[in-house]
């Protein structure tokens, strides 16, 4: 019988951050203890494979993502809730699911991340990122939790720390990494594709990861990169892959946290709306450049530049706010 019921999907299309942060929240929770169910639409094949071996019940939903999931549908696909925690993650959860979990007898976790709905009803309303505390959130909501020191990531974060720390910043970053996303973002590549021209990537090297695009998808897009390019089509340590990584390209995502509680300086894009109070927040605090020619070229020569900016993500992030989210959770329900 589980404890706590994470309910989130996964596809090429809506991408993989919905399911890999919530991920991070049953690691959390299998730690202080607690029965972890995670029930979803997952047709990402490497990250199917990762649930499989997170050690927590995975419970397939089997038929296609819809606009807006229904409330009946979504409470014969979580069974019963009474006296339980249950997590939403996605855009298609409305207030009829929350509801609905309530009016049953859950206790509710929602993840947000751009107050798309004009009202919530929740235990728990919760988005990790950057100025969340300025969007107004309203509805019948017991407690708020909107900061990115919450940010939920996998527990070789918290441990890959200590390396990171002993960070070396070189003269030139040399070993760069791109990434925008588990889904099919080669669109995105395309767009980006010309800043990836600049002479100054000469004798770097370039790892893509390639998420759910084809390789020769990649390999075309970027054949005039001057970098060594490399496709990374399975990668099994994330964190260990960053801390030999001098300089990063990201979507404005889930992958921002991980990149600042490393240490790693990078440049982010917009590829969805809900991604741009987040990059330009980055930027505010000086934290990661928005990506263009002349920022690259910053990045890639400035040591003081990929310093001040790396330690910067640090100071913000530092791996262990999945922990404090669970705590929070059990302290309510106590």
């Amino acid at each position: 019988m589980s404890d706590l019921i994470i309910r989130a999907d996964a596809s090429p299309r809506v991408g993989a951050g919905h399911v890999m942060r919530c991920l991070a929240l049953s690691h959390a929770a299998r730690d202080a203890g607690l029965n972890v169910s995670i029930a979803g639409r997952v047709s990402v094949p490497w990250l199917r494979r990762k649930l499989k071996g997170a050690l927590v019940q995975f419970c397939e939903v089997t038929d296609d993502i819809p606009v807006e999931e229904s409330p009946d549908r979504l409470l014969n696909q979580i069974g019963n809730v009474k006296g339980k925690w249950v997590v939403l993650d996605g855009y298609h959860f409305g207030l009829q699911c929350q509801k609905a979990v309530r009016e049953n007898g859950g206790h509710l976790l929602v993840i947000d991340d751009y107050a798309h709905l004009p009202e919530y009803h929740c235990d728990i309303l919760f988005n990790q990122n950057i100025g969340a505390e300025k969007l107004e959130y309203t509805g019948f909501i017991g407690e708020k939790i909107l900061r990115p020191g919450y940010a939920l990531l996998r527990p070789e974060f918290a441990v890959a720390r200590a390396m990171a720390e002993k960070r070396d910043y070189p003269a030139k970053a040399v070993n760069i990494i791109c990434s925008l996303g588990g889904g099919d973002l080669s669109r995105y590549l395309e767009q980006i594709s010309p800043i990836l021209t600049i002479p100054e990537l000469t004798g770097c090297v370039l790892r893509v990861i390639a998420g759910s695009m084809q390789p020769e998808r990649i390999k075309a897009i970027l054949c005039n990169c001057p970098a060594n390019l490399e496709i990374l089509e399975r990668v099994d340590d994330v964190a260990e892959l960053l801390l030999q990584s001098d300089l990063c390209i990201s979507a404005g995502g889930s992958t921002c946290w991980e990149l600042c509680c490393l240490g790693v300086p990078f440049l982010t894009l917009i590829m969805a709306e809900n991604q741009r109070r987040i990059v330009l927040g980055l930027e505010d605090e000086g934290i990661a450049f928005v990506l263009s020619s002349s920022s690259s070229r910053e990045m890639l020569l400035s040591k003081e530049s990929r310093r001040m900016a790396g330690r910067a993500g640090m100071r913000l992030v530092d791996g262990l706010g999945a922990k404090r989210v669970i705590k929070r959770l059990v302290m309510r329900k106590g």
